[in-house]
């Protein structure tokens, strides 16, 4: 059987299109429009999952959101990011000292995560980090648990035409398959990745250009606690 790969806008590759899947784009992400905007439902189903998954994949972790242009991270600390809704109420958004967005209550009611122009063509991803950890040296649970909180994401934006290819996704098995790719994306071009855990260690496949590595989610003989690292060119 061809591998499903979920690389670009959370849309799911069809087989077809996987056989050959080189992904050099990030993994699962949600597209905003131009200016960025995203529907809070969605940032509160990132919360609901990963609130269930923590205790299982990463009782250390904690989930934050990044923005990306391209293959480049952005600081979402000159963004002038902020949560409006309808009446054009705003109220400021936490980043923190990495330059990612952290939330805790959102506010009841239809709000929006927005940014200025400038903000035109970023993405918005979750990531998950336990600490102790940093995106060179991860939990390999953590990136168990973003798989599932991005893919959350997805399912929660009823205009995606991916909706179907997502159920498909469900029906093989979801972040756990054998069929299916997590291409996570990285900031800087890699020289390798490895994913140690008891005394195994996987080298991970890389995407065409080194931009990004693909996480070995259903490898069973990796548990929770296996480390994935990374080492740049």
């Amino acid at each position: 059987m061809r591998q499903v790969v979920l690389i670009v806008a959370t849309v799911v590759a069809s087989p077809a299109m996987a056989q050959d899947a080189q992904p050099d784009g990030p993994d699962i992400v949600v597209i905003a429009g131009k200016p960025l905007r995203v529907d809070a439902k969605l940032l509160r189903a990132a919360q609901r999952r990963f609130a269930e998954d923590r205790p299982s994949y990463a009782p250390q972790g904690t989930l934050r959101f990044e923005l990306w242009r391209g293959a480049d991270r952005i600081s979402a600390a000159g963004v002038g990011l902020a949560l409006t809704d309808g009446a054009g109420r705003q109220l400021p958004v936490t980043i923190d000292a990495d330059g990612r967005v952290a939330f805790a209550t959102l506010p009841a009611g239809r709000w929006f995560l927005t940014a200025p122009v400038q903000s035109q063509g970023m993405r918005l991803r979750p990531i998950v980090l336990s600490s102790g950890t940093s995106v060179e040296d991860r939990r390999l649970g953590d990136l168990r648990a973003q798989c599932r909180v991005a893919v959350s994401m997805a399912k929660a934006d009823a205009s995606l035409l991916a909706m179907p290819l997502i159920g498909m996704f469900d029906a093989i098995g979801g972040c756990a398959s054998k069929r299916f790719g997590f291409y996570h994306m990285v900031e800087h071009p890699l020289a390798g990745a490895t994913a140690t855990g008891a005394g195994v260690t996987r080298t991970l496949r890389l995407s065409a250009k080194r931009t990004s590595y693909e996480a070995p989610l259903s490898d069973r003989t990796l548990s929770n606690e296996a480390r994935v690292r990374l080492a740049y060119r």
